[in-house]
């Protein structure tokens, strides 16, 4: 069975160049190129099947935690007045 996208697409993945025996240097390079494009946050949501109600429970609970510590960060600032509706 043939894959049309990768037939018809050049499909390399991430590469990254070994220069001077230094596999180190390199490992972290590619390291750091998988966690800039995301892929293996997407690897660790698919292990998993979660249900609608539970991903919209923990991005609320998500946002509410940015929201205190945006509050928090305001009134270390004095930018924070109780009297004003944010």
């Amino acid at each position: 069975m043939n894959n049309r996208y990768r037939d018809t697409k050049k499909y390399r993945g991430i590469v990254v160049e070994v220069r001077n025996d230094d596999f180190g240097r390199a490992l972290r390079t590619w390291s750091k190129k998988v966690q800039d494009t995301g892929l293996l946050k997407e690897v660790k949501d698919r292990m998993s099947y979660e249900k609608p109600a539970v991903k919209k429970q923990r991005m609320i609970k998500q946002a509410r935690k940015r929201w205190e510590r945006s509050v928090e960060d305001m009134i270390e600032n004095g930018a924070w007045h109780k009297d004003r509706k944010y």
